[in-house]
């Protein structure tokens, strides 16, 4: 079941015995607990129960779901880092894991139970884990594949009460990545700036978004190959000032361009961007952004342009011609390639 199935799944009141919500991305996790929280026992903490498996034993959580509610017809039970579920080796040595596996066969109609792992996978051959599978929800939170991403913003967007333009989750995806938490500070900083039914657009993103130095060479890189040579050109001033290497930028520039040339040619064969990034060994995300960017580019521009680059370098090398010049020089005359 995927994380909007899920939160579909509870905002219709649709609640299940256990939960076991594992993976990389917590803040989905968190998101997920939340809202089982606010449909079971909202403003309740008498019947809210927390634990954290490297602090409690399991069976006392497994006491509490057992537990009758107080004045109330549900009990919370929350217990954390629930490796139980796993491989790895829990800090305690004293969890009654047949003590769970008791409790997943026969949960309590009068609890709920959310177990959080923080790991990519569980290992599926543990009773426990065929016990939660059969008589609860077992849910991966993985990162989001592009389009999920794109549905995530835009729900963020809608609960801050404001809309965000398509080039504008473009350009926020490019210089975040996929980091939830990341994206999540930022959208809830452009939505104070774009006021309530405001709108954050590309240059609210440019504006406001912190980015790091790596992600600052990935947007100047972006900027280059399509062409923007005044973004460019600003860009690889202040990264320089920055104490980036001009030669390293155009190691960048040059790395990038053969990625787009792979994707081109593989794209033309007819792969898919998944079977593209197997066989280049690139994130599927960014075999996509390499393929938007190369459609401005024959394939002979592309072979031209790392021929070129090729040739800067050895002039570099050789003393021949100055690094920061040299990439000057060859953002100035990219469009003659493309």
């Amino acid at each position: 079941m995927s994380y909007r199935e899920m939160m579909q799944e509870i905002k219709k009141g649709i609640l299940h015995p256990v939960y076991v919500l594992y993976g990389t991305e917590q803040l989905l996790i968190r998101e997920v607990v939340e809202a089982l929280e606010q449909a079971v026992n909202p403003d309740d903490s008498l019947n809210t129960l927390r634990f954290h498996c490297d602090e409690t034993p399991i069976q006392a959580a497994v006491r509490e779901a057992e537990t009758l509610p107080f004045l109330s017809d549900k009990r919370l039970v929350i217990v954390q880092n629930a490796t139980l579920f796993t491989g790895a080796k829990s800090p305690r040595n004293d969890h009654d894991t047949d003590a769970l596996l008791r409790y997943l066969e026969n949960p309590s109609p009068t609890s709920t139970v959310v177990l959080t792992v923080l790991a990519d996978k569980l290992d599926e051959r543990k009773k426990i884990t065929k016990a939660a599978q059969k008589n609860g929800r077992v849910a991966a939170f993985l990162p989001l594949k592009e389009q999920e991403l794109r549905d995530w913003i835009l729900e963020k967007t809608r609960q801050l009460k404001v809309s965000i333009t398509p080039d504008a989750i473009a350009r926020l995806i490019l210089v975040c990545g996929s980091n939830l938490t990341l994206l999540s500070t930022e959208l809830e900083k452009m939505s104070l700036f774009a006021g309530e039914n405001g709108t954050i657009e590309e240059e609210t993103v440019n504006l406001l978004v912190s980015r790091t130095l790596d992600q600052d060479i990935f947007v100047f890189v972006d900027e280059a190959v399509r062409l923007r040579k005044e973004k460019a050109m600003r860009l690889m001033r202040d990264l320089i000032k920055s104490k980036q290497a001009p030669i390293y930028l155009l190691f960048m520039i040059t790395r990038q361009i053969r990625i787009m040339l792979q994707v081109k040619i593989l794209s033309s064969r007819g792969l898919s961007v998944q079977q593209i990034a197997q066989q280049t060994g690139v994130h599927p995300y960014a075999c996509k952004i390499a393929g938007e960017q190369a459609k401005r580019y024959t394939r002979q521009a592309l072979e031209a342009l790392l021929a070129k680059l090729g040739d800067i370098d050895y002039k570099i090398k050789t003393g021949k011609i100055e690094d920061r010049q040299a990439l000057e020089m060859f953002l100035l005359s990219m469009s003659d390639a493309s």
